[in-house]
C-alpha cells in the first residue's frame, strides 16, 4: 500500500469502501497485522455500528436546514352538495359537485430559532464525526491488543514448553544418577514433581494460546490458524518528543473525545440562543394559486382562479411559561456540557501522563529484561556446575531453570506491552492512524510463524 493511500485512510472518516477495495484486490490473506486490520475495518460489527450511528447523526444538518428552505405543497378537494330553495309552499332542490385544487410555496423570512438550530446541528455533526474517528482509532488498538495477546500467549507457551523439556532432561539425568547410587531418591521425586507441574503449565498455556486466536473471528469474521512473530530488530525507544508536557498539550488539542465534548459545548450555547429566540416573532412569505369549479350557481361564477401573495407575522405573547422553562433547561444542559468537557480534559491529561510514563518504563523494562536473560543463563550454568560437584541440589537447578524461562517470557511480554502502550499513548493524543499498523507490519518476521495450537499435550 502506498503512503498516499495510507494518508487517505487516515484523513477520511469513511474509509471502509477503500479498505474493502484493497482486500478484494489482493485476494489472498496472511496472518499479519495489516491484513487483519483491513479485514477488521470491513467486518468488525462494532465499527460498522459506529459508522451507522455517525451517518444517522449527520442527517441532523439536513433536517435542521429544511426548516429554513421553501416548503411547497398541493391541496385538492371535491364535494357533492344538495341545496334547497324554499319558495312559498314549494321548494326547489339542486344537486351539484364542487371541486378544486391549490398549490402554495412558503418561504421563512425571519425565523431565528431555526437558524440557531441549524448552527447547532453542525456542531452535533462535528461531535458525531469526532466520536466515529475515535472509534476508528479504538479499532486499531483492539486489533493490536488481540494480535500481541496471541504473541504473548505464544511466548508463555514457548517458555513453559522449554521449561518442561529441560525438566524432562533433568529428570532423566537424575534417574540415571539415582540408578547408580549417586543421588538420593528425594532428587528423583523433586524432579518428577517439577516435570508433572511443568506438564500442567504447558497444557494450560496451549489452551490459552489457542483461545487467543478466537477474538480474531469477532473482528474479521474469519478464522486464522497462524500469525507472524515480532522481529528481534524491532526498535524500542523513548517517545519522541521526550517531553511529557508536549504530549499533554498535543492531547488537549487533538484528542477526539475532547473534540466531541467541545462540539457539544458549542451546540449547547446555540441551543440556549435558540431557546431565547422563541420570544421573537417569525415572518413567513407565501404565494399560492388555486382553481375551483362549482356545479351550482354563484355570483363568482362556476369557475374561479385565484392567485395570492401573503406575508405572515407571528408574535408569541404567552405560552404558559414554556419559553422561560426551555431557556432554563438549555442553561442547565450547557452547564453540564461544560463540566463534562472539563472532566474529559482532566482525564485526558491524566491518561497522557500515565501512558507517557508507562512507555518510558516499558523501555527500561525491555532493556532490563534483556540483561535479566543473560544473568539467568549465567546463573543456570553456574548452578548446573555446582550440582555436578555437589555444592548445589536439584531444587537449586530447577529454580534456576524456572528463573531463566520466566526472564525470557518477561522480556517478550515487556516488548509487546511497549508496543501496545505506545499505540494507546498515540490514541490518547489523537494521532494514532493506520500508518502505525503498517509500520508495525514491517517488523513482523515471516520466519516466525506462530501456529494455533490444536492438540493439547498429554
Amino acid at each position: 500500500m502506498t503512503p498516499g493511500n495510507k494518508k487517505m485512510i487516515r484523513n477520511h472518516p469513511l474509509c471502509l469502501c477503500f479498505i474493502l477495495f484493497i482486500i478484494l484486490s489482493r485476494g489472498a490473506f496472511a496472518g499479519n497485522l495489516s491484513e487483519i486490520y483491513e479485514l477488521s475495518v470491513a467486518n468488525d460489527p462494532e465499527l460498522a455500528a459506529a459508522q451507522a450511528r455517525y451517518l444517522s447523526r449527520k442527517e441532523v444538518v439536513s433536517l435542521s436546514r429544511s426548516q429554513l428552505l421553501p416548503q411547497i405543497g398541493l391541496r385538492a378537494q371535491t364535494s357533492d352538495n344538495r341545496r334547497d330553495f324554499p319558495l312559498n309552499s314549494t321548494s326547489t332542490t339542486s344537486y351539484f359537485n364542487e371541486n378544486g385544487w391549490s398549490g402554495f410555496l412558503t418561504q421563512p423570512v425571519f425565523k431565528l430559532e431555526s437558524w440557531y438550530q441549524l448552527q447547532r446541528s453542525k456542531n452535533l455533526r462535528s461531535e458525531a464525526q469526532a466520536k466515529f474517528s475515535s472509534e476508528q482509532q479504538a479499532l486499531i488498538v483492539r486489533v493490536a491488543e488481540i494480535y500481541f495477546r496471541i504473541l504473548e500467549r505464544e511466548a508463555a507457551l514457548s517458555a513453559s514448553a522449554a521449561k518442561r523439556e529441560a525438566v524432562k532432561r533433568q529428570l532423566e539425568q537424575v534417574q540415571q544418577r539415582f540408578d547408580v547410587g549417586l543421588v538420593a531418591i528425594t532428587d528423583v521425586l523433586e524432579s518428577k514433581a517439577a516435570f508433572d507441574s511443568s506438564t500442567v503449565s504447558v497444557i494450560e498455556d496451549e489452551g490459552a494460546q489457542s483461545n487467543s486466536f478466537e477474538p480474531l473471528v469477532r473482528l474479521t469474521g474469519r478464522s486464522f490458524e497462524f500469525v507472524y512473530g515480532l522481529s528481534d530488530q524491532f526498535p524500542v525507544k523513548s517517545p519522541e518528543p521526550n517531553n511529557e508536557d508536549e504530549w499533554v498539550a498535543e492531547a488537549l488539542k487533538n484528542n477526539y473525545t475532547v473534540k466531541a465534548k467541545e462540539a457539544l459545548v458549542i451546540a449547547g450555547e446555540r441551543s440556549l440562543k435558540a431557546a431565547k429566540s422563541k420570544h421573537l416573532p417569525t415572518i413567513d412569505a407565501q404565494v399560492s394559486y388555486s382553481h375551483n369549479e362549482s356545479g351550482g350557481t354563484s355570483f363568482l361564477g362556476q369557475e374561479v382562479d385565484q392567485q395570492t401573495a401573503t406575508l405572515n407575522l407571528s408574535m408569541p405573547i404567552f405560552q404558559g411559561g414554556a419559553v422561560r422553562s426551555g431557556v432554563r433547561t438549555a442553561k442547565y444542559d450547557l452547564e453540564a456540557a461544560r463540566k463534562i468537557l472539563d472532566l474529559t480534559r482532566r482525564q485526558v491529561v491524566e491518561n497522557t501522563r500515565s501512558l507517557f510514563r508507562l512507555v518510558k518504563t516499558d523501555v527500561a523494562r525491555v532493556s532490563a529484561g534483556k540483561r535479566g536473560i543473560e544473568s539467568s543463563e549465567s546463573a543456570l550454568e553456574a548452578t548446573l556446575t555446582g550440582y555436578e560437584v555437589g555444592t548445589r541440589n536439584i531444587v537449586d537447578v530447577l529454580n534456576a531453570q524456572r528463573n531463566l524461562f520466566l526472564s525470557q517470557f518477561q522480556y517478550a511480554s515487556a516488548r509487546y506491552r511497549y508496543v501496545l502502550n505506545t499505540l494507546r499513548l498515540k490514541q490518547t493524543v489523537g494521532v494514532l492512524a493506520p500508518e502505525d499498523i503498517y509500520n508495525l507490519d514491517e517488523f513482523l518476521d515471516t520466519a516466525q510463524t506462530i501456529n494455533r495450537t490444536i492438540k493439547l499435550t498429554r
